[in-house]
């Protein structure tokens, strides 16, 4: 099997996935009847146009920021398979006690 170049890994596979995602939403949102331009048009002007879409949206990807930069650190320590979810309870218990115990 021949290794595909760097500019398809990059661009290619991304563009191609998004545009899954897209098609997929599309076609769920259409089984539903309701119209996924309608959709599209909510979840952009919802998210960028209003100041409490800013806030909803902030609010609910600082959990996965967070968990993100956790993993991240135990990749690096090549202790990947430890899973999310528990880095970050661990990184929370870590840092309740530092609070509580460490002034």
């Amino acid at each position: 099997m021949d290794v595909m170049p760097k500019w398809v890994d990059i661009i290619v596979v991304p563009l191609f996935s998004l545009f899954l995602a897209a098609a997929l939403s599309a076609l769920l949102i259409l089984a539903i009847g309701e119209s996924p331009i309608a959709a599209l048009n909510l979840m952009i002007e919802g998210t960028l146009f209003r100041s409490a879409g800013w806030g909803y949206m902030l609010y609910y990807t600082t959990n996965f920021i967070f968990t993100g930069l956790a993993v991240s650190v135990a990749f690096h320590a090549a202790l990947f398979n430890i899973g999310g979810e528990g880095q970050a309870m661990i990184g929370g218990l870590g840092v309740a006690l530092v609070c509580l115990f460490g002034h």
